[in-house]
């Protein structure tokens, strides 16, 4: 007969084996990881420290409902940008929001890429009902990449993800809970830049559209097995309460990065290692499962971190 007393044993083995296994099984060549998230679940109504907004003809942007509510109602045309303030110096990256409109006069892209000269972009023409990947400068010229029927419904909030793998571009347009998805492709690899935005471009009045789940990832190689046995590092305690500590020998000579990530993605914490001994403080982060990388140069491996108190 099982009491609850073993019981709670065998979960709280079965756990840690599932950590185990997490955290040693073979390590993937390449991966997509998440190097921002913001869900918007706050209710002070303002963007935060992450980003840049300029605006004009625009009476109304912040966070309302947990989501991003942008207006017009002065004049037209009207135009909106938060630009996140973070160089992206990845290789590959791709950024993707959720998207609803109640109207169809705006236009709404993901901007990547920016060089301050040039960008690329993705998004929605909703006047015309077409979606399309340009390349844009700051004086108002554009030059269409690719482009399809966006079939627009005010009624859906859409999923908007744009992929720059290298010189290969993508734009993924879905309904949200949907798996019928229009992607376009094409390929260019002419701008070079380290910035990423989202804008809004309104030509009536009164028109409002909403964003959330802003998402901006990095595809990088992981640490291969040499990489990792030329470290020799160990992350104690595990379950932690308010200390952690990471030793290594870090024989490649190179600085390494530890970043911890809530389950959902979005970085909590972010400490460059430049000692072989480091003692890290989690007390400001809540009780919960996060995940920790650990990161050399481009490369990167990832475990699991039990907070409790």
């Amino acid at each position: 007969m099982i009491t609850s007393f073993n019981f709670s044993k065998i979960l709280l083995k079965s756990i840690f084996i599932l950590i185990f296994l997490y955290n040693f099984s073979p390590i993937q060549a390449q991966s997509w990881q998440t190097v921002f998230f913001d869900n918007f679940n706050r209710t002070d109504t303002m963007l935060g420290n992450n980003y840049n907004t300029s605006a004009e003809h625009i009476s109304q942007s912040g966070i309302f409902n947990n989501e991003v509510k942008v207006t017009n109602a002065f004049l037209t045309p009207a135009y909106w940008i938060v630009e996140y303030l973070n160089d992206i110096n990845f290789d590959s990256i791709r950024v993707s929001c959720k998207f609803r409109a109640n109207n169809t006069n705006f236009g709404f892209s993901i901007n990547a890429r920016d060089n301050g000269i040039n960008t690329y972009s993705a998004g929605i023409m909703a006047n015309t009902d077409t979606i399309g990947i340009y390349s844009r400068d700051y004086v108002g010229n554009s030059n269409k990449l690719s482009g399809a029927k966006a079939f627009f419904s005010t009624s859906k909030t859409y999923f908007l993800q744009f992929t720059l793998l290298r010189d290969h571009l993508s734009f993924k347009y879905v309904e949200v809970g949907q798996t019928d998805t229009i992607t376009l492709n094409t390929t260019n690899g002419a701008l070079t830049g380290n910035k990423v935005s989202l804008s809004s471009y309104y030509s009536a009045l009164n028109v409002t559209n909403y964003f959330d789940d802003f998402r901006i990832e990095s595809f990088t190689k992981n640490l291969g097995i040499t990489a990792i046995n030329t470290l020799h590092y160990n992350l104690y305690p595990n379950p932690a309460n308010d200390m952690i500590t990471l030793t290594f020998n870090n024989s490649n000579e190179s600085s390494l990065t530890l970043n911890i990530y809530t389950i959902l993605g979005k970085l909590v914490k972010s400490i460059i290692l430049e000692k072989n001994q480091q003692k890290i403080q989690i007390e400001d982060l809540r009780i919960g499962v996060y995940l920790v990388e650990i990161k050399l140069n481009s490369a990167s491996e990832r475990h699991t971190l039990i907070i409790q108190r």
